[in-house]
């Protein structure tokens, strides 16, 4: 069964990706998910972010030893920039020789069509697609933007589940405003090691 490509700038990493790299193991479609913090993501490329070091320990310790995750630090290493997905994937296929499914959601499915040589994407990547709110994904959106076969290919990826709805943007403004609620910290199971992490590499301008 093929790993999973989990990709984001995880700018702190909590437990909703947790929870979503848990549900493709749960879905029966993959066996081993692999995180892959972003290096230069296009999308956020004027976007201020933690280290890529410090992400990626902060990965390392939500997932904590868990067999069926890793954390890779692969992007860091390429010298293009920006890190489109496409070649993100066609130089990991290159390095390990093994294809790996590539785990988004809804939302970035329903943008999918914008993405750097999406067409390319699509034919050569399989999919694990997980449910965002607010991200209603139909056959006739999709058809908008793509052929009915690819459609029905991206459909069949999708999975069930419910997910924390932590933005890590807000998360970030408010430990930049110092200005911790308790339902991040607790009720949403934002894990108390990253918290600890952020604040001794004082990261996100946090006060100790």
């Amino acid at each position: 069964m093929k790993k999973v490509f989990f990709g984001g700038s995880f700018d702190p990493p909590h437990n909703g990706h947790l929870g979503i790299a848990k549900a493709a193991l749960a879905s029966g479609k993959c066996s081993h998910v692999v995180w892959f913090p972003a290096a230069d993501p296009p999308h956020k490329r004027n976007c201020k972010r933690a280290p890529f070091t410090d992400r990626m320990n902060m990965v390392k310790l939500l997932i904590n030893g868990r067999n069926d995750m890793s954390v890779s630090d692969f992007e860091s290493t390429l010298p293009f920039s920006p890190t489109y997905t496409v070649d993100v994937l066609e130089a990991l296929k290159r390095f390990t020789g093994e294809d790996y499914q590539l785990l988004i959601g809804a939302d970035s499915l329903l943008e999918l069509h914008t993405w750097h040589n999406a067409g390319l994407l699509v034919e050569k990547t399989d999919f694990i697609i997980y449910p965002r709110q607010g991200a209603t994904v139909t056959e006739t959106e999709l058809l908008r933007h793509w052929d009915k076969t690819t459609v029905q290919k991206l459909l069949s990826s999708m999975i069930s589940g419910t997910f924390f709805e932590i933005s890590s943007t807000e998360v970030r403004k408010s430990m930049e405003k110092n200005a911790f609620r308790h339902h991040i910290i607790e009720s949403d199971g934002f894990s108390r090691d990253i918290i600890e992490y952020i604040r001794e590499h004082h990261l996100y301008e946090l006060e100790q």
